[in-house]
């Protein structure tokens, strides 16, 4: 950390799980707030196990960070952002999406993949944002066997489009 402040870094952003940890266990916050403690002048992001808007505001709340940082928990759940920043501002904070809301996001997510990437990576690339929409819903086995394997934007629309769990 002090190398980073004394090298002019702008901010520093630290998870609390080590590389031998992998994705296993949680993140240690009282380690992210250790760091804090050494920090001078720049900002500190903390980052691991942030999937709600209350484990972001816990964040601030008890470990003295500067920001936090959402990683896998917003690849299927992009309102995220929006819920964590209601929460942070303290204000209500907006309602999980119908399932026919976030088919919608996840199609309009897709388009923005394809416009970037063009067809043939874009569909690649969101079939594990895919895989993430479909997470933990009921009747989604099929979806993401579906959603997995396609190699064609026809073949993401059809998936989703008759496969993509509903209300």
């Amino acid at each position: 950390a002090c190398a980073v402040e004394s090298a002019k870094g702008a901010a520093l952003t630290v998870h609390g799980r080590t590389a031998r940890d992998f994705f296993r266990g949680t993140a240690d916050w009282s380690r992210i707030a250790e760091v804090k403690g050494a920090l001078k002048h720049i900002p500190l992001i903390g980052n691991g196990d942030i999937d709600s808007p209350d484990k972001a505001v816990d964040a601030f709340r008890h470990y003295g960070v500067d920001g936090v940082m959402i990683g896998r928990a917003v690849l299927g759940r992009p309102w995220l952002f929006a819920q964590v920043h209601a929460a942070l501002q303290g204000r209500e904070i907006p309602p999980e999406p119908s399932l026919t809301q976030q088919r919608d996001i996840l199609l309009e997510h897709f388009q923005l993949v394809l416009e970037r990437y063009g067809s043939e990576k874009g569909t690649l690339l969101m079939r594990r944002f895919a895989c993430q929409y479909a997470r933990g819903k009921h009747s989604a086995r099929a979806f993401r066997n579906k959603a997995g394997r396609v190699t064609t934007s026809e073949e993401f629309y059809d998936a989703v489009n008759n496969y993509y769990p509903v209300e």
